[in-house]
């Protein structure tokens, strides 16, 4: 038989005091330990899997990365003009709490290849190239405490008062001096000390198994990243035990309050993520990749075609370039003329790339505010665009990669522009007919190319990755505030239920 607090307690003394007995009778009926166990080895699973894969693919791109930049500094002697043909490889770094959410890295390429006259997108995406598994989803910790841990919150916490009406208790409760705020109460901060204790022994292991991981460099960053992913799951904890307490005080049977929250689980968790992004790329389509390129192709054309002598835009340019050093024939420049078209022209290919790649980023961001401004009605929506973003393993750092790639691939084409026009004479930099023409244009020493710079992608703090998650963390902060409200609610009038 459930005891409430004596009369003479004050509100919060009562209030704890039902918490306690509520988790003493979970306790009682073994629901914790049986709860425990199966977070705990849901948990540790999905921590030593996750982590080892996230470790092997992190030094596996550094190796690459480390590979690539060897050979390239290492290349015969050349002309710069071809080394800038010959490319080059950057991997992206893994997401620096990947381990605990991988978020959309398992659906965006890996690598990126830098060129001369184009801008290629990622390639050899973890889902393209893994099992079968990989492609349906893998096994993380957000995705146990995301996805699972609600569903046993909500079924715990909604027949949490329920079971008092079909016992009878309630009367009793009553008369002790348990006002129907101090039940709404403590029967929450009871169902938050239960998942504590359930997730206690899941909790031990995993920080264990990651303090064991000498391979994780805990930086401040990293450490505020763990703090902010675990203020994030606790939020939604708290907003799934208000909505279970609040169904289960409007709701007159135990398997009415159930089939409440199982229903509610299953839309907000299970049927509107998969919805939502179907709808927003219907309202917000994506070009094709061929499309996208076409489009790319023909705004390069209109801005000038650097191989072609008689283009008016590079007429233009060669005619300005003569008046400007007072000669009549690029011969007669102070430097090779060849290398300035090539440098001209890679600033036209660069800026009508990314005209048409920021139009295709915007489409992107209206797709993922779909997704954002869900959370207002959605626990589950509200929580796994931020727990994302903390992580670092959302679209924003995958485009922030990708954004510092591009840079560093228009600084390293121009420096071997820079190196065409200052270190390779025009005399010589022309073909011959000998052996396709190739090896009679001028190459030059192999030093010059170790000298270029390397790339290295700087990755962003967690203020930055706050900074571009505003509506998700607005959205977030409402979801909690409505679910607490709406449970504040139903704590200043007692509901009548029928039977």
């Amino acid at each position: 038989m459930t005891t409430a607090p004596p009369r003479a307690l004050g509100t919060w003394p009562a209030i704890r005091a039902m918490a306690r007995q509520e988790l003493r009778l979970a306790w009682r009926s073994r629901v914790i330990p049986a709860l425990g166990a199966v977070m705990a080895a849901l948990c540790l699973t999905a921590a030593v899997v996750s982590t080892a894969r996230h470790r092997a693919d992190a030094s596996q791109r550094m190796r690459y990365q480390d590979v690539v930049g060897q050979q390239f500094a290492s290349q015969p002697d050349r002309h710069p003009h071809r080394v800038s043909h010959y490319g080059y490889l950057v991997f992206r770094p893994r997401a620096p709490l990947g381990f605990l959410d991988p978020g959309i890295e398992s659906f965006t390429g890996s690598s990126l290849f830098l060129e001369a006259h184009r801008q290629n997108l990622p390639t050899f995406s973890s889902a393209s190239q893994g099992s079968s598994t990989e492609r349906f989803g893998e096994l993380s910790v957000s995705l146990v405490l995301q996805f699972l841990l609600p569903l046993f919150v909500l079924a715990l916490a909604a027949v949490s008062i329920t079971r008092e009406r079909e016992d009878g208790t309630l009367p009793l409760l009553s008369t002790q001096g348990a006002s129907w705020l101090v039940l709404v109460w403590g029967k929450l901060l009871g169902q938050l000390l239960i998942v504590g204790v359930v997730l206690l022994p899941a909790l031990v292991l995993c920080a264990a198994w990651l303090a064991a991981d000498s391979a994780t460099a805990w930086t401040p960053d990293l450490r505020q990243r763990m703090a902010a992913l675990l203020a994030t799951q606790l939020g939604l904890v708290v907003a799934c035990a208000a909505i279970g307490v609040t169904v289960s005080a409007r709701i007159a049977t135990s398997r009415q309050a159930l089939m409440a929250v199982l229903s509610l689980w299953f839309l907000v968790w299970v049927v509107l993520p998969r919805a939502l992004p179907a709808a927003a790329t219907a309202a917000h389509p994506t070009p094709a990749r061929a499309s996208f390129e076409s489009d790319v192709e023909a705004r390069v054309r209109e801005l000038g075609d650097s191989h072609n002598p008689d283009d008016p835009s590079f007429r233009r340019l060669r005619e300005e370039t003569l008046a400007r050093y007072g000669v009549s024939g690029v011969d007669e420049l102070p430097f090779n003329y060849g290398g300035l078209v090539m440098k001209e022209g890679e600033a036209h290919t660069s800026a009508a790339y990314q005209q048409h790649l920021s139009t295709l980023v915007d489409t992107y961001r209206r797709q993922e505010r779909w997704v954002q401004w869900a959370g207002l009605i959605s626990p589950y929506l509200a929580t796994r665009p931020l727990s994302m973003a903390i992580a670092g393993s959302d679209l924003a750092h995958q485009l922030e990669f990708e954004r510092q790639a591009e840079a560093y691939r228009y600084t390293l084409i121009q420096a071997l522009n820079d190196l065409h026009m200052n270190e390779v004479a025009a005399a010589a930099d022309r073909y011959d007919g000998s052996f396709n023409g190739a090896p009679s244009r001028q190459r030059i020493d192999r030093a010059f190319f170790e000298d270029l710079p390397e790339f290295s992608y700087v990755g962003p703090d967690l203020r930055w990755a706050m900074a571009q998650q505003q509506i998700g963390v607005w959205c977030f902060v409402w979801m909690l505030v409505a679910s607490l409200g709406a449970l504040g609610i139903t704590s200043r009038r007692r509901w009548q239920v029928r039977s």
